[in-house]
């Protein structure tokens, strides 16, 4: 039943008191049943126990008005019902999904119980992830929220100027603004670094409303504009929904060119995330305000929060707590450095050294990293055992410890990028550790090479736009050739030689611009915005490289075509142009 217009729902705590003990005992019961049918999965009328404790608990919540819950208790029953009617081996995506929502349900109750209130959206994503393990759709974030008569693009009177672009020039800008799109949205849904991705599909849309005429068109992708933006600046949280949510306004870019009008529930839908949205700066607030939407009194952040307080730790916290243990490590590698170099071994001197060796060695362990604490500690005995000796006759032992440190800052620094797991740290052979710390050499390296090209991109970037904004000031892309030329060379280092050509054309085409001055402003504003989607291309590749993933070569010809269209074809040839 939709929940009206609102996110939070109070719930009558004397009626939640009335059944708790029974719901609790029933649920841990069906836990316990369906752990002993992980043991014994040939034995189903197990799984039918559990299917039938999950209908009374379902009935119950949906009596007492709890729907989140209600609607989680659901979605565990019918995926026990799917097992027991499947003729095939059970697949292990189910079971995990089950065992998952066991982990959930008692936890989200226990928030219902303690604040007085349910937020449902927070049961939605768990209950998709029930329904995607035995191929159901997934439920929309508004599923408990009714609509209403309103509709953004009907109703609302929001105009933004545009060029009107129509005929086959429309058609045209419409197949750059695909492309652009299908690129982002290919590694969005490989899980690739989301950011720069979703910087793709902001640009994309941003191009498509600059040229549809004011009216409903316009308003329906403005406000698709208005969600890629609060995606793209963390104001919505970027789930499997949220994704087939994207992939299905490109149905609607496809749509578009033939005429079709635009899907309403989906409009709906996109304007439900727009309140709930907690970025409301940018162009997503400025739509906001500019049409007077009413945010929820919740929002997507303060979901978020509670989500976790709810559930525990995140990957983000596990990420922050190796950085703050490398950061410990090569603290304790500066202090062991003045302690050879001053040959002092008094028990002030070694004893602090040796207990954060200790309590990083206790973190390892923590961390499920036992091979590396069990090595961490036996050094941080071994230091202790240095206390009041001649450090000049014990080199060798403070050399092991130095490249222990180094071993073990390396491989965390490999562990966050993804590109060691912990099964391989079993292996602490001498050959098997210096290629870990040299791999992460290598990586650090690369990493600052990147980092610095990201730096210079979004310079370009940056001066295109004030070069724009102050009516072709030619002073302010001055030195974008000379900065492309630096990024070129990086990249020809790295040897990448796609990102050099790129580079190559994009100086060259600057350096004539800017050699040639007579051109009228409206034809600068339009190869200088071609140009700024080559940038956004190569950023993208980059931050695909800076995250660990194999970077999609195809997001470059996006750039390769902009440049082809200003005129300067990229070729991993040599050449020697002007400004090249």
């Amino acid at each position: 039943m939709p929940m009206q217009d609102q996110i939070k729902r109070e719930i009558n705590s004397s009626s939640y008191a009335l059944v708790s003990a029974e719901l609790s005992n029933t649920l841990q019961q069906a836990t316990n049943i369906f752990e002993t049918y992980l043991a014994e999965r040939h034995d189903l009328s197990l799984l039918e126990q559990c299917e039938s404790d999950l209908r009374q608990i379902g009935g119950t919540l949906r009596l007492i008005e709890v729907p989140g819950a209600a609607l989680l208790a659901d979605e565990m029953r019918a995926l026990c019902k799917s097992i027991i009617s499947s003729t095939v081996a059970v697949p292990e995506g189910q079971l995990n999904a089950l065992s998952t929502a066991f982990f959930v349900i008692p936890r989200y109750l226990e928030f219902v119980n303690g604040n007085g209130y349910e937020i449902p959206l927070m049961a939605i994503s768990h209950a998709n992830e029930l329904r995607a393990a035995h191929k159901q759709l997934l439920l929309p974030d508004s599923y408990f929220n009714d609509p209403g008569p309103y509709l953004f693009s009907r109703d609302s009177q929001l105009k933004l100027r545009s060029a009107n672009v129509s005929g086959s020039a429309f058609a045209e800008l419409l197949t750059r603004v695909r492309k652009l799109y299908q690129s982002g949205l290919l590694g969005l849904l490989r899980e690739a670094q989301p950011g720069l991705q979703l910087t793709l599909l902001s640009r994309a849309l941003q191009r498509l409303c600059s040229g549809l005429e004011a009216g409903p068109r316009q308003r329906f992708w403005l406000l698709a504009s208005a969600v890629v933006d609060a995606l793209l600046h963390e104001g919505l949280e970027l789930n499997m929904q949220r994704k087939r949510l994207l992939a299905s306004l490109e149905g609607q870019l496809r749509n578009l060119g033939s005429g079709k009008p635009h899907d309403e529930v989906l409009e709906q839908e996109l304007m439900f995330l727009l309140r709930l949205s907690a970025w409301q700066e940018g162009f997503a607030g400025k739509l906001i305000r500019a049409a007077k939407v009413k945010t929820f009194a919740v929002n997507e952040g303060e979901v978020r929060k509670l989500r976790q307080q709810m559930l525990g730790l995140s990957y983000d916290t596990v990420s922050s707590v190796l950085s703050e243990l490398r950061m410990e490590l090569r603290h304790a590698k500066d202090i062991l450095e003045l302690v050879a170099q001053h040959g002092r071994s008094e028990d002030e001197e070694l004893r602090p050294l040796g207990e954060l060796l200790q309590q990083s060695a206790d973190v390892l362990l923590v961390l499920n990293l036992p091979a590396l604490a069990e090595v961490l500690g036996e050094h941080a005995k071994t230091l202790l055992g240095f206390i009041g000796k001649d450090l000049s006759q014990h080199r060798d032992g403070l050399e092991e410890l130095a490249e222990t440190l180094l071993f073990i800052e390396s491989s965390l620094a490999q562990i966050d990028r993804r590109k060691l797991n912990y099964e391989e740290l079993n292996d602490l052979s001498m050959d098997k550790r210096d290629a870990i710390s040299a791999d992460n050499q290598v990586n650090e390296a690369v990493s600052i090479v990147i980092e610095e090209a990201k730096n210079t991109i979004s310079m370009v970037k940056r001066a295109i736009a004030a070069y724009i904004d102050s009516g072709f000031d030619q002073t302010h892309i001055a030195n974008v050739p000379p900065s492309l030329n630096a990024v070129r060379g990086a990249f020809q280092i790295l040897k990448m030689q796609r990102l050099t050509a790129v580079c190559q054309s994009s100086a060259e085409f600057v350096g004539r611009y800017i050699a040639h001055s007579q051109s009228d402003a409206g034809k600068d504003g339009h190869s200088l915005e071609t140009l700024a989607d080559a940038m956004i291309s190569i950023e993208y590749y980059l931050g695909e490289l800076e995250r660990r993933h194999l970077p999609d070569a195809k997001i470059l010809q996006v750039a390769e075509d902009a440049l082809s269209q200003l005129g300067f074809p990229v070729s991993t040839e040599p050449r020697s142009h002007a400004g090249a």
